[in-house]
């Protein structure tokens, strides 16, 4: 049986510091079906719409929490229309709720997924339903009954892995000296962070690399930490995340190479 015994939720929205009041109504429905429901606010300030910057958030903090614990993904572009609302259990033991728009494939991979249903099931959503927010009325309500116990297949149908909306986001080896990568996330302090995994290739450390965009190029070392560049010097750096960043010590890396998520950008070794 899939219930779970944990009743730990995470929000992560595109709602912002003015839709805090839709945050505040979701927490209402969770509470009002599971009062010992603990909601935690993981991020509301993803870029609106952003799937790219969704599945970064994600993936770099959900295996930090504990086992069953339950995540309701409200970044949703497509409210309304017919794409399908998804719940995933995986097989490291964590559950995702939360629209087919490629925010899941590229959090982890189609092997890592054990059961997915196709949420359908009226019984567990707060009615009337509006057509702009299905994470008060749909995603909310599921993610509280699940905390309580209900059984996963209660939710709906099975839904085909296969079916999962792929959301490319470029990484590829250009050369054995080149890689086109993706600005997945850029920080409060201006940290441009890639797509670029820390095993995906070696790097040496004080070896110079360069980023080159389709307006500059610029270059800069290849550090463990901040400070063994000069003041607003670039740097090269393998974040806490595990990904490859662009930065400037106690500068802004993203403002002053006019980045921003979802740029492709070429990383020269």
């Amino acid at each position: 049986m899939d219930k779970i015994d944990n009743q730990v939720i995470g929000l992560i929205t595109d709602f912002g510091a003015r839709g805090q009041h839709y945050v505040a109504s979701m927490k209402g429905i969770v509470l009002n079906i599971n009062p010992k429901a603990n909601i935690i606010d993981i991020a509301h300030n993803i870029t609106p719409f952003s799937i790219i910057e969704a599945a970064y958030v994600i993936k770099s903090t959900y295996s930090l929490y504990p086992k069953n614990t339950i995540f309701i993904i409200v970044v949703d572009p497509g409210v309304g229309s017919s794409r399908e609302i998804i719940l995933i259990r995986t097989k490291s033991g964590y559950f995702f709720i939360g629209p087919n728009n490629g925010i899941f494939t590229n959090v982890f991979d189609s092997s890592e997924i054990s059961k997915c249903i196709h949420i359908k099931n009226e019984q567990y959503f707060n009615i009337p339903v509006s057509k702009t927010f299905h994470g008060r009325d749909i995603m909310a309500p599921v993610g509280a009954y699940l905390s309580k116990g209900v059984n996963i297949d209660k939710f709906g149908s099975k839904f085909p892995v296969t079916k999962l909306i792929d959301y490319p986001i470029e990484l590829k080896k250009i050369s054995d000296n080149e890689i086109k990568c993706t600005v997945q996330y850029i920080d409060e302090f201006g940290n441009i962070i890639t797509n670029i995994k820390e095993n995906y290739v070696i790097f040496n450390e004080g070896t110079e690399i360069a980023i080159r965009t389709r307006e500059q190029k610029i270059r800069g070392k290849f550090v463990t930490f901040f400070k063994e560049v000069f003041v607003n010097s670039p740097l090269f750096i393998v974040g806490s995340s595990g990904f490859l960043e662009i930065s400037k010590n106690q500068g802004n890396a993203a403002s002053d190479l006019g980045l921003k998520v979802g740029d492709i950008i070429t990383i020269e070794l």
